[in-house]
């Protein structure tokens, strides 16, 4: 009996310790020294007032520091956080509600604590920068022709025209200082490598400024591959005298022949046998003439040049 009586005080005082312990292990963990972390937000901008156009914000990104228990930092780095900057409300601050006309200039806008959105019990300690600065600029629409670079070289033999824009003009609209500093407006380049034929393509407009836009901002070009043209000299051409007797004769017998034509046209090697070159002596009687000759080239050649121009025919 008092071996029970002696188990049952001990357990009676020993409950109450084990309570205590557990209990204080809960509030300790609920109450865990608070953590801190930094973290960056990125800044959106939205509302830009009518006619101007914002061209460089100071920073696109805030650094806040915040202070939270452990499962809170975890919790708010998992979040998407965001500031957002209405420029038109931030800017304009009339108490009565009137409109306010806004000059293109600098203007430095506060970042309010109470724009970030964090869990209860979570602390902003600090945000940087605590302003954010924003240049507006005159809105400005104008219209501008458009060209189109080459980048590569064709296939041997073949030579690139010039590009045809569909549509030929575009509308670009941006700050004033970007669109009066654009001279000659190009689209991204074409790669001709190895190109020998005509072909179309739908190819962007280069808008290498921020804040310009493009209306379209996709042009078709369509570019023309042709058959490189040149100029090539033959000599001692053979002229040949039609129906003419033995005796009759044609002085100078040969000629000198400047061809227009493609490339591969004009290196062929038995391109010479094919150029005729002649004069017809029917009808005529004996005595001396003067007479030009008569060239036949194959197709695709033009004749730019000859030397003699004129021969002189004897028919005995």
């Amino acid at each position: 009996m008092h071996k029970t009586l002696k188990t049952y005080k001990m357990f009676y005082w020993t409950l109450p310790c084990i309570l205590l312990f557990v209990l204080s292990g809960i509030f300790s963990g609920c109450h865990s020294a608070p953590e801190e972390t930094n973290l960056l937000l990125p800044v959106e901008f939205s509302s830009t007032p009518l006619n101007l156009i914002l061209t460089s914000p100071s920073v696109d990104k805030l650094e806040i520091r915040v202070s939270g228990n452990q499962k809170q930092i975890e919790i708010i780095k998992n979040m998407n956080l965001k500031y957002s900057v209405d420029l038109y409300t931030d800017l304009v601050s009339d108490p009565a509600g009137e409109k306010v006309h806004l000059d293109p200039r600098t203007y430095y806008i506060p970042v309010l604590k109470k724009r970030i959105f964090i869990p209860n019990g979570v602390k902003i300690l600090s945000i940087n920068p605590s302003y954010i600065m924003v240049s507006l600029e005159k809105k400005v629409v104008e219209s501008f022709y458009v060209s189109v670079p080459y980048t590569g070289t064709t296939a041997p033999g073949y030579v690139a025209l010039s590009a045809r824009i569909e549509p030929a003009i575009v509308i670009l609209t941006g700050p004033e200082s970007v669109i009066g500093s654009i001279k000659n407006l190009k689209t991204k380049p074409v790669d001709l490598s190895k190109v020998n034929e005509s072909f179309k393509k739908k190819i962007p407009v280069d808008l290498k400024e921020l804040n310009t836009t493009s209306e379209p901002a996709i042009v078709t070009v369509f570019i023309p591959i042709e058959k490189k043209q040149i100029i090539k000299t033959f000599e001692d051409i053979p002229l040949e005298l039609k129906n003419a007797k033995k005796k009759d004769s044609v002085s100078p017998s040969k000629i000198t022949l400047t061809i227009k034509g493609s490339h591969d046209m004009l290196n062929r090697k038995d391109l010479k046998e094919k150029i005729k070159v002649s004069i017809d002596a029917k009808g005529l009687k004996p005595g001396v003439y003067v007479r030009s000759a008569v060239v036949d080239l194959p197709l695709e050649l033009i004749m730019t040049d000859a030397e003699p121009e004129i021969f002189t025919v004897k028919i005995e």
